[in-house]
């Protein structure tokens, strides 16, 4: 009894320094509430790490620290940030298209990042994993910045 206030409490505090915290803002697209996210099994991948979290393999990521040259996607002159990948990027069209049609089958597309995670979590996964990063950012940004 006492273990379960004290945790409950602890999510609670989690929850209020989540809330009122300015950084982790693409995480907290997906997953605003800490005690929903705690009762989640996710299978964790580098890809699902990297769309949920804008950490790592994603142009703009990358030109922020100065790895590569352009933050731009090589399929257009947009940021190749969480949002062109999820919603726009040409080169993931196929893969779009494959999560829009096990989504539509509820009528939720387009939908928001948390409604990805709650809802089609199974599906949106699907898609993360299937997102060749080293393909899509070696055609634009083979030559470093220090080439």
């Amino acid at each position: 009894m006492i273990l379960k206030e004290l945790e409950d409490e602890s999510v609670k505090k989690w929850q209020r320094e989540w809330t009122n915290s300015t950084k982790g803002k693409i995480t907290k697209d997906f997953f605003t509430d800490v005690k929903e996210r705690l009762s989640m099994k996710i299978n964790l991948t580098q890809n699902f790490t990297a769309m949920v979290t804008g950490y790592g393999k994603t142009n703009s990521y990358l030109y922020h620290f100065k790895i590569i040259k352009a933050l731009t996607c090589p399929c257009s002159n947009s940021d190749q940030n969480i949002d062109h990948l999820l919603f726009d990027c040409q080169l993931l069209n196929k893969e779009r298209n494959t999560l829009k049609q096990s989504i539509q089958k509820t009528n939720d597309w387009p939908t928001n990042k948390r409604e990805l995670i709650r809802k089609h979590s199974k599906e949106f996964m699907k898609f993360t994993n299937k997102i060749p990063f080293d393909e899509i950012n070696v055609k634009q940004n083979s030559c470093k910045v220090n080439c």
